[in-house]
Formats: structure tokens, sequence, C-alpha cells
């Protein structure tokens, strides 16, 4: 594994590896208070609402995020099986939160 990698795994939890670099269209960004027990923290919204529509590779996305992502006390999950990019945020309690973030095709 690359040096990059490893530095992307440690900064995103990600679905076993990056996906290539193809281009993908953004769409579907979560609205940021439905289904979780807790709203999607703003930055995180805000974010989410800036790339949809946007055509770029999953890496420059998650590029991207991540720093709006460490900001807000989360971590990034690229789902392939279903094509979106996943939020996950702990309270100081230590409960967990997860939300999809936006889809990508």
């Amino acid at each position: 594994m690359s040096k990059n990698a490893n530095l992307i795994n440690l900064s995103h939890s990600i679905d076993n590896h990056m996906p290539d670099p193809q281009k993908v269209l953004l769409y579907d960004p979560h609205p940021g208070f439905m289904g979780a027990a807790i709203p999607l923290p703003e930055p995180m919204k805000k974010i989410a609402r800036q790339l949809e529509g946007k055509v770029m590779s999953l890496e420059e996305t998650i590029e991207m995020i991540s720093p709006v992502a460490t900001e807000a006390g989360g971590t990034l999950e690229i789902v392939e099986k279903y094509k979106f990019i996943g939020f996950r945020v702990k309270e100081r309690s230590g409960r967990e939160h997860y939300f999809r973030l936006i889809r990508y095709k």
C-alpha cells in the first residue's frame, strides 16, 4: 500500500479501497434532518449541497469534504455497494450517528 493510501485510510474509514479515479456525478445530498436521532451538522449539510450536480472523481470529492468532516468531528466512508459517501460522527457520550451524505453515479 502506498504512503498516500495509508494517509487516506488513517483519516477516513474507506470501504476496503479507494475506487478507481473515474469521474462520478454527485447527487441527492442528505437533507440534514431526516432519519437520524440528531441533525446532520450544518457544515456537512452545506458542503453536500454545494457538491450536488458536480462531476469529479471520488478521490477529489473526499479531499474536498475531508477537512469539513474532520472539523465536524466525524469520518467519511465510500460505500461502493450502494454508491454513496457516508459520514459518521460520535457524540461525547460515545453514541454514534451515521448519515448517507451524498450519492454518486
